[in-house]
């Protein structure tokens, strides 16, 4: 009887331990919590010792003062300069660094393992000078980047001519920077405008902002996986187009391959009828709608990416020049991004996971911010009565968003 129950109590223990590292995995931040933290650090090994990878370049890394823990960890993701983000915050939250990441300059590369990134982040860096903090995170479409803009102390930049730059690049700027050739001739710099942590002189403009974050671009490791399409014979920009929209679908990185597969089969033809059915293009269309009848001066108050003005998307209605955004009546992918994704989305889309024929998912709503994926509209039900109650019901769509 005693081993009965003391094997019952070791698997309560372990079943425990599980969760509470599926939840550290789901989210970071959480192994503030001392359970969660003693939970991953029974598992996790090496990790913290292992390099992000072999490539000894120096990368100048800028911390902006009063940068959040989480974007800066999200910056250094985005940039491989850690590549274990669980195995990272951890070694913060254990050693105390977690609210001691000094704002600065630091000089870090990717044969650096976790421990010696997080040892060098808490270390007095060179400082910024007394240039301006500009912190763009990944999901971010112009106009939002133009309504942050214009928040921040940048009295030399004119937010219409950074728009109208964004939207329309010259000949000059495509000169400057030859890959924007991957750009199809006519359209904007939708999903070319990147991420990460800024120290801007105050004196900047609107073209010279424009070129920081090109070059941004240029120098992160997005830039590789245009060769990497071009040797796969992958169009990139369509790669960026799909990337985009997964980066507003997954919460966690390790399903965006799962998700760009969703919308790859769909796009195949596993369902004939070609239909992406994604809620964030829907949205991004009527955002734009809204937002052209807007002063430019009205943008940082408005709320980007909401099914506010939306009676149901399958009904939404855009304007011609945005057909291709109502996915749920026009086949494939939509004309151009509709944000800037990170390397993860994009790396995502150039290798979208398909082996499983998933052609469904649906937000398990669990706190896990992991999804539920069907082969079948019937299994995608059951996953929405599952994880969002008996009453629940699906269209046949590949995606339900944050709603059932």
């Amino acid at each position: 009887m005693l081993a009965a129950v003391l094997v019952a109590v070791a698997l309560v223990v372990s079943q425990t331990g599980n969760i509470l590292r599926s939840l550290a995995n789901a989210n970071p931040d959480l192994m503030r919590i001392g359970p969660i933290a003693d939970a991953v650090g029974a598992t996790i090994g090496d990790r913290p010792d292992t390099p992000a990878g072999t490539d000894p370049t120096v990368v100048d890394f800028s911390i902006a003062t009063g940068a959040s823990s989480s974007d800066i960890i999200n910056d250094l993701v985005a940039r491989e300069l850690v590549t274990d983000k669980v195995a990272f915050t951890w070694l913060l939250v254990t050693g105390g660094g977690i609210d001691k990441l000094e704002a600065g300059v630091h000089q870090l590369n990717r044969t650096m393992t976790p421990r010696e990134v997080a040892a060098a982040l808490v270390a007095p860096g060179t400082p910024l000078g007394n240039g301006v903090p500009v912190v763009l995170r990944v999901g971010l479409r112009i106009e939002q980047i133009d309504a942050y803009l214009q928040t921040l102390p940048l009295d030399n930049l004119d937010p219409e001519q950074f728009y109208i730059l964004a939207s329309t690049p010259p000949d000059s700027l495509r000169q400057k920077f030859p890959w924007l050739s991957v750009i199809p001739a006519g359209r904007s710099l939708e999903g070319f405008l990147g991420s990460g942590a800024f120290s801007v002189d105050p004196s900047i403009d609107a073209e010279g902002m424009i070129e920081l974050l090109l070059g941004a671009w240029q120098n992160s490791p997005s830039y590789a996986l245009i060769a990497q399409a071009q040797q796969s014979g992958k169009d990139f920009y369509q790669a960026v187009t799909l990337a985009s929209i997964v980066e507003h679908e997954a919460a966690l990185d390790s399903e965006m391959p799962l998700i760009a597969g969703v919308y790859q089969n769909r796009i195949d033809g596993l369902l004939p009828t070609h239909l992406l059915n994604a809620d964030p293009t829907i949205i991004y269309a009527k955002d734009t709608m809204i937002l052209r009848e807007q002063h430019i001066s009205q943008w940082p108050d408005y709320e980007f990416w909401t099914l506010h003005d939306i009676n149901g998307v399958g009904n939404f209605e855009p304007t011609e020049d945005l057909a291709s955004f109502q996915t749920y009546h026009s086949r494939n992918l939509p004309d151009w991004p509709i944000c800037s994704p990170g390397t993860a989305a994009i790396a995502a889309a150039l290798s979208p996971n398909t082996a499983d024929g998933y052609l469904y998912f649906v937000a398990k709503r669990d706190g896990s911010n992991t999804h539920a994926f069907a082969r079948t509209l019937a299994e995608h039900q059951a996953n929405i009565r599952l994880y969002w109650g008996d009453g629940a019901t699906a269209e046949p769509t590949p995606s339900e968003g944050a709603t059932p």
